[in-house]
């Protein structure tokens, strides 16, 4: 296969449409070779239907691949159909350190039973509960150190049960009345606050965590180009991210779908924009038309610019040894019984 559509597939993560692979969807991906796919709750009827889903994607997809979906309990748990209400990040700050570690670790028994490997949480955005920003409760609070050591408490209890975590949104949309999901949030802190407050989870974490998501706001302080997410700058993403921070993890970007930033991205080139940013895996989760315009345009860069090029292949790379490191599991029904009583145990505790 030709090294640039190669290395395009396997730096994209892609949504499907509904709980079975029809035709579309898997020439779609027969296509594309994305290094991954996110679910959500469209794609999730009941365990055994999950099970035959997630064996129809390995025998698409090219190995190793990364099997993704947002659960981080509360609002945004893609599993509450099947294990009832979940504790939000609030809840466990309330519980404290060893319940918020008991609760990663059940969380990440139940996703490998049912062949996950990747869980983009924990958020460490810091929050008001309140917030109407599309944050608010999914926040462990405002106080960074706290943020950090129960973040770090989920983060731990997820990883070493087999299940690679995210720490999101770098780097931080907690201070916006703006939900990114609808248009761009700027966030007018200044460098010194940002570096002593939202920047502080990551740098505790940096060397824990498998994976980071970067959010789709603006930092006029970080990067002053008017309208310019966070996603698509390298000043935020090499610049902050890798190279002063020093993250050598896999570095995601958020949906590229989301209005804060859909608009921009024309025939793909928001995520030749997020690649060349510093991103390894660009995550389009709902169409699949919009990703097939983005791996064409990551591959039409590629042979355009010889550096570009380069910084695709060590995406592709980065997303590579993500996948051989967190193996993505083959469902076990048996296993997930006990685990699903697992998660319920647990949530009750909390």
């Amino acid at each position: 296969m030709e090294k640039p559509v190669e290395h395009a597939g396997r730096c994209l993560m892609v949504g499907i449409p509904g709980p079975s692979l029809d035709e579309p969807a898997r020439t779609a991906l027969e296509s594309l070779r994305p290094g991954g796919v996110i679910l959500f709750r469209r794609n999730l009827d009941d365990p055994a239907q999950l099970a035959r889903l997630i064996g129809d994607l390995h025998e698409v997809l090219p190995p190793p691949t990364l099997v993704a979906l947002d659960q981080e309990g509360g609002r945004v748990s893609r599993l509450e159909r099947w294990i009832g209400p979940t504790p939000s990040a609030v809840d466990l700050a309330r519980a404290g350190d060893s319940p918020t570690s008991a609760f990663g670790h059940a969380t990440a028994v139940a996703l490998r039973a049912l062949g996950f490997n990747l869980d983009f949480a924990p958020v460490v955005d810091l929050c008001e509960a309140q917030a109407d920003n599309g944050i608010g409760n999914r926040s462990f609070g405002t106080d960074p150190m706290r943020v950090a050591r129960l973040a770090g408490s989920f983060l731990d209890g997820l990883q070493r049960s087999g299940v690679a975590g995210c720490l999101k949104h770098f780097p931080g949309l907690g201070d916006t009345d703006v939900d990114s999901h609808d248009r761009l949030p700027t966030v007018r802190r200044g460098m010194q606050r940002l570096d002593s407050e939202d920047l502080l989870p990551y740098r505790s974490l940096a060397d824990r965590a498998a994976s980071v998501m970067v959010g789709h706001g603006h930092y006029p302080a970080l990067d002053p180009r008017p309208g310019l997410p966070a996603t698509l700058s390298p000043a935020i993403v090499s610049g902050l991210l890798r190279d002063r921070i020093g993250f050598g993890g896999l570095v995601v970007s958020d949906d590229l779908e989301m209005g804060a930033v859909a608009a921009i991205d024309q025939r793909g080139s928001a995520a030749v924009a997020a690649v060349a940013a510093g991103c390894d895996l660009i995550l389009y989760c709902s169409d699949l038309e919009r990703a097939s315009a983005a791996h064409a345009a990551l591959v039409e860069a590629s042979k355009a610019d010889t550096r570009f090029a380069e910084r695709l292949e060590t995406a592709a790379r980065a997303v590579t040894r993500s996948a051989l490191a967190w193996p993505a599991p083959r469902p076990d029904l048996t296993a997930w019984d006990e685990a699903r009583r697992g998660m319920v145990d647990t949530s009750r505790v909390v």
